[in-house]
């Protein structure tokens, strides 16, 4: 509700509606006494001196002297500014009207003193809510700009881990492509069709905030399609998706790179009892989705320049889905195992 009240248009329309509740109550009180021309005058003059301290201590005695540390000529120009419009009002009200409205326009006995320390006592507490209301504006606009600059800066690091995608991406896929080339393997044009039509959804869908999970799988198919085409045997890829993924949006890209760390560090083209399982769930309230995969422990020429695709969907993870997901990664006996929830 404050925070309502303190930004765009609502502020602009909170003083514009305050200031006139308070004209309209100092024209009925005055004018009840000295008439509606009275009144209306000695509203304006009054409406002048308030506006006038209020603002100018807000936004100039605040601003530059508070929020900039300089406290001594603060203490002076508070003081100066205070005691001065006290007097000032009092001067005016003498001169223009004889006296208070409760005296009859007649110059009190005191000269005004009295009237002095009432208005100096009033003009405290303008002066006092003045302050306080622009402390507390200046925290908000500090508080929106802090959070304008986080989001602008998750922004910035969600496009940069997006960029890393395509070149790690179109580098193992092009050296399965250039593998399967070399070796004069007949569906190589199938191959380069394939990886034309993967590229496309991670150059365009990739960009986008979100895709729908029957897009994610049908990449993720066309992936697990584009790898086994390199080899002359099937391959003991198992791909199962549970329940429907209808109406269920994600980042675009986010599944893709674990399939694709598990097909380059796993060993399906080296051994005929190795395996790869995808275990796709999703749920109303939440999204499973769990890689196993052998590989060889012996073998870590495959792990030299790994570890971009994990480390980059973990912290993709935590910009976009902060505190609503669960990944975890890592060897589980003989198996590799990668689990991620949101």
């Amino acid at each position: 509700m404050l925070h309502a009240l303190l930004s765009g248009r609502a502020r602009l329309t909170t003083h514009v509606v305050g200031w006139f509740m308070v004209a309209l109550l100092f024209y009925s009180l005055i004018s009840g006494l000295r008439g509606p021309v009275e009144g209306l005058y000695r509203t304006a003059l009054n409406m002048a001196f308030l506006l006038a301290l209020f603002y100018g201590n807000a936004k100039i005695v605040v601003n530059r002297y508070f929020e900039t540390g300089r406290y001594g000529l603060l203490i002076v120009i508070t003081l100066v500014l205070w005691l001065g419009a006290a007097a000032l009002r009092t001067w005016t009200e003498l001169r223009l009207f004889g006296g208070s409205i409760f005296q009859n326009n007649q110059i009190p006995p005191d000269g005004g003193k009295r009237m002095f320390i009432a208005y100096a006592l009033s003009f405290f507490l303008l002066l006092l809510f003045s302050t306080l209301y622009q402390l507390l504006e200046n925290r908000h606009t500090l508080e929106l700009r802090h959070r304008d600059l986080e989001i602008r800066h998750t922004e910035a690091q969600l496009n940069y881990l997006k960029a890393q995608i395509n070149p790690h991406f179109l580098f193992n896929t092009l050296n399965n492509i250039y593998a399967a080339a070399t070796l004069q393997h007949p569906r190589t044009a199938d191959m380069v069709l394939r990886l034309s039509d993967l590229l496309r959804y991670v150059t365009y869908d990739g960009q986008a905030a979100q895709v729908q999970l029957e897009k994610e799988i049908a990449q993720i198919h066309a992936y697990l399609e584009l790898f086994q085409l390199k080899s002359e045997h099937p391959l003991n890829i198992r791909f199962q998706v549970e329940n429907t993924a209808e109406g269920r949006f994600i980042e675009p890209v986010l599944l893709l790179p674990l399939v694709e760390n598990a097909l380059k560090h796993g060993d399906l083209d080296t051994r005929p009892d190795a395996f790869l399982n995808i275990n796709l769930q999703n749920a109303s309230n939440r999204l499973l989705f769990r890689i196993e995969n052998s590989f060889d422990p012996e073998n870590r020429q495959k792990d030299e320049t790994g570890g971009v695709g994990l480390s980059n969907v973990r912290r993709r993870l935590e910009l976009n889905y902060p505190r609503r997901h669960r990944f975890e990664a890592g060897v589980r006996g003989s198996i590799f195992v990668a689990e991620m929830e949101i």
